[in-house]
């Protein structure tokens, strides 16, 4: 549409996501490095453990959902400036920044694991019982994700219907996202038992991290075109510049001859 490709046209969308990509195969192969050397080297060990934390894999992914954040804040704040009548979307865009935002947070300060820990396991698998003991928790969940949904719905369908193409890639990097940090890791939780030592750990550590890394990077695709098809979209249109009457040329005149 045309609002996105004002927006690709000044964002060189195909060199960032070659970049965040390289760096994400860079870290890997650190990982791999440290996993074959036998963690002899401790400073290799310490920077590059993904399965760690407090190193630079987890700052990488932190720092990509924090500017995910910090642009869907400034989306929302640039559209209560200048508000576009019903369509004008500053709450959606405030929450989704608050929730990238956590994730950020949650990606250092292990947020989500302090919590499971807390109701007695890690993983995901505790959720079907968890929730068939605390029905009532459940149903109060259901009933904000319901009155949420209403609340945003009409938004929402309009964000998509002018930005089908980066709404998608949002849902993409999102379900890779948790489909390597949840699915993958529960899996390789089941199938190996919480055996940590063996290739196939590391290599179940890797598909996860990288996944993680590379839906964080999708949406922040998505997040940063956004923002620069909505200011495309939001500014004036360029008009040509008016001549001077002093500098337009001037008529010869002629005598008439009778």
């Amino acid at each position: 549409m045309q609002s996105e490709s004002s927006g690709d046209e000044r964002l060189p969308v195909r060199k960032i996501f070659i970049g965040l990509l390289l760096i994400e195969f860079f870290l890997v192969c650190c990982y791999w490095v440290d996993v074959l050397t036998g963690e002899s080297l401790l400073v290799l060990h310490g920077l590059f453990d993904l399965d760690g934390e407090g190193n630079i894999p987890t700052w990488f992914s932190s720092a990509q959902l924090l500017v995910v954040g910090l642009t869907l804040w400034n989306i929302a704040l640039r559209q209560q400036r200048g508000t576009q009548g019903r369509h004008s979307t500053p709450p959606f865009f405030a929450l989704a920044g608050c929730g990238a935002v956590y994730v950020s947070l949650d990606e250092t300060a292990q947020i989500h694991e302090r919590v499971t820990a807390w109701m007695g396991q890690r993983y995901v698998d505790w959720l079907p019982r968890w929730a068939g003991s605390h029905l009532l928790l459940v149903l109060v969940a259901v009933g904000l994700i319901v009155i949420l949904t209403r609340f945003f719905g009409p938004e929402l369908l309009t964000i998509y219907r002018n930005h089908r193409r980066l709404v998608t890639l949002a849902v993409v990097g999102i379900g890779i996202g948790l489909t390597g940090g949840m699915g993958v890791e529960t899996l390789g939780y089941e199938l190996l038992h919480g055996e940590r030592t063996s290739l196939w750990y590391k290599a179940e550590v890797t598909v996860e991290e990288f996944m993680e890394m590379l839906g964080a990077s999708l949406i922040l695709l998505s997040a940063l075109q956004l923002k620069a098809a909505l200011a495309a979209q939001g500014a004036p249109a360029k008009s040509q510049p008016r001549r001077s009457a002093a500098l337009l040329p001037r008529e010869k005149s002629f005598p008439l001859t009778v």
